[in-house]
């Protein structure tokens, strides 16, 4: 009687300190929660990982291109954007994020006001969420794609007379116990198939792991209110009911922490009578079978997850100290206003305004001047706003388009590419896109650098002209004075210009109508403490030319 007292005790206060410990672990979750709001991450990024769900499941509308996620510093952009809680989310996010959509309404913006008014259903949706916080959660996407999941072997079927035989020998061996020698020979081939079998599984030691555990967050989020009540996902769980009885039955995850001697003779003992009757093999191909027919399902749920781990990011991004406006949306045309537009990553960024009615602009100004964030700034929020629904602006006025863009090239030495041939290359992917019926806006920083003035002027204007049809809107800097003149039926003329003060260039960054009237690059020489000679011999040689223009 004493040791049953004595051990209830011992449950009890074994119990109690459970208990404690959750209560203070869900206090400093919440705290961590809290202290996060409106702030960017502080943690690394494996975008390998973060782009795996991107990469398994194709875009919609459009999917920007390598070149465009290059130009505007994508990766930067998504570290600054990111307020996801579980890794399920973040990837979620990257994909919406590079892939805009063509839809004027955010289906999620109800879900986002949600979060923003109530921080308590925010609070106990982000505690759901980290659960899918470890990285291994990355690796549910990977079961996406048909290339992972292991094709059954043709061989597979045979395992059914295997079994046949082994209980057949096991049911004979007690009245012919001669028999127990071929059960020896059939248990060893088992033996053999079973532990093969076990390199196919360690595959998949992350993924369907986290998948079950997908299934179980998305089934306690739908428990939260009819806001986040989806039929779709409800029915989804219910298919993969039968993947989960499946792969229960097999020990995917691998064992972490103590195990006490018990606890191992126990798991040995059943992984002997597995691979006696070939249990887990059968069961793993059943599993196979099951994610290969039922990824639909899966990506209902990825998505379901997503969404709403997206919202509750977005609502952290609007409820930082940065300004935002949402975008509107208007109907194909070549129209784009902004107000107060500026680039978020740049710290007390300068804000500018524009505003494009019927014709593209072509923008010129001096070195340093802000040409090239420009760019990056207009192509940002157009990207957000057909993504998050999100700019940072004061307004966002711009019809539903595909972004392109041709910012940042690089010479490609190691493929032998000359800087002109990859210019020529991103410039015909470009006008490719010419033919689609959808608005395309087209942002371009210096059209052929890469080759002599002369065909450089010429190849400029003709591709800008053909850009420019249709009711696609292109935005493009240049150093050419001469394609103001060339364009002037087609494009409005804006610039970015510099004063000198105690001999020291300041730039205020603001973009102004009309054509710049300066130069700075002899000066910046000057500036630089280039010899007296050769800044002498530039401004004659540049005088002498600009004469023989006029």
């Amino acid at each position: 009687m004493e040791y049953l007292i004595i051990g209830s005790i011992i449950l009890i206060l074994i119990f109690l300190v459970s208990h404690q410990l959750s209560k203070q672990k869900r206090k400093r979750r919440i705290e961590e929660i809290r202290s996060s709001w409106g702030r960017p991450k502080s943690e690394s990024f494996h975008f390998v990982s973060i782009r795996k769900y991107a990469d398994s499941v194709n875009a919609q509308f459009h999917r920007l291109t390598d070149q465009t996620l290059e130009d505007i510093d994508f990766n930067q952009l998504f570290v600054f954007i990111d307020r996801t809680t579980s890794r399920v989310g973040q990837q979620f996010l990257y994909k919406k994020l590079i892939e805009p959509t063509n839809s004027t309404k955010d289906s999620s913006e109800e879900l986002t006001n949600a979060f923003i008014k109530n921080a308590d259903l925010r609070e106990t949706m982000q505690l759901e969420l980290y659960k899918l916080n470890e990285n291994d959660a990355y690796y549910i996407s990977t079961l996406l794609q048909d290339r992972f999941l292991i094709e059954e072997p043709t061989w597979l079927k045979l395992l059914t007379l295997d079994i046949a035989i082994v209980v057949s020998l096991l049911a004979l061996a007690v009245k012919f116990p001669v028999l127990l020698v071929f059960l020896i020979f059939t248990t060893t081939l088992n033996m053999f198939v079973h532990y093969w079998n076990k390199s196919n599984m360690f595959q998949f030691t992350r993924s369907i792991p986290q998948l079950n555990l997908l299934i179980q967050v998305a089934s306690e989020l739908l428990k939260k209110g009819d806001l986040l009540h989806d039929v779709s996902v409800k029915e989804s769980i219910s298919k993969l009911r039968s993947f989960q009885r499946k792969a229960s039955l097999i020990k995917f995850d691998v064992q972490r922490g103590f195990q006490d001697e018990l606890s191992q003779i126990g798991n040995y003992f059943l992984d002997i009578v597995k691979a006696f009757f070939l249990i887990e093999i059968i069961v793993f191909f059943k599993v196979m079978k099951e994610l290969r027919d039922k990824q639909s399902s899966i990506i209902t749920l990825f998505n379901y997850v997503g969404t709403i781990d997206t919202a509750i990011a977005v609502a952290s991004l609007r409820a930082g100290k940065l300004k935002t406006c949402q975008p509107a949306f208007v109907p194909v045309k070549k129209e784009l206003v902004v107000k107060n537009i500026y680039h978020p990553l740049i710290e007390n960024c300068v804000k500018n305004n524009l505003s494009i009615n019927n014709r593209s602009i072509l923008i010129t100004g001096s070195n340093m001047s802000g040409k090239s964030t420009f760019l990056r700034t207009l192509m940002i929020n157009s990207i957000l706003a057909q993504t998050i629904y999100t700019c940072f602006a004061d307004e966002y006025i711009s019809p539903l388009v595909k972004q392109f863009s041709s910012i940042r090239i690089d010479d490609n030495l190691f493929e032998g590419k000359s800087y002109y041939f990859q210019e020529v290359n991103v410039m015909a992917s470009l006008l490719a896109e010419i033919k689609s019926p959808h608005q395309n806006l087209f942002v371009l920083d210096e059209v052929f650098k890469g080759t002599n003035t002369i065909e450089r002027i010429a190849s400029a204007k003709a591709i800008l002209s053909y850009l420019n049809s249709n009711n696609n809107i292109v935005i493009v800097s240049t150093h050419d004075i001469e394609l103001a003149g060339m364009l002037t039926s087609e494009y409005d003329l804006y610039h970015f210009t510099e004063t000198i003060e105690n001999n020291k260039l300041h730039f205020d960054h603001t973009i102004k109508s009309g054509q710049v009237r300066t130069r700075n690059a002899i000066k910046i020489l000057e500036l630089s403490n280039y010899p007296i000679d050769i800044i002498n011999e530039a401004r004659q040689i540049s005088a002498t030319l600009t004469t023989a223009k006029q």
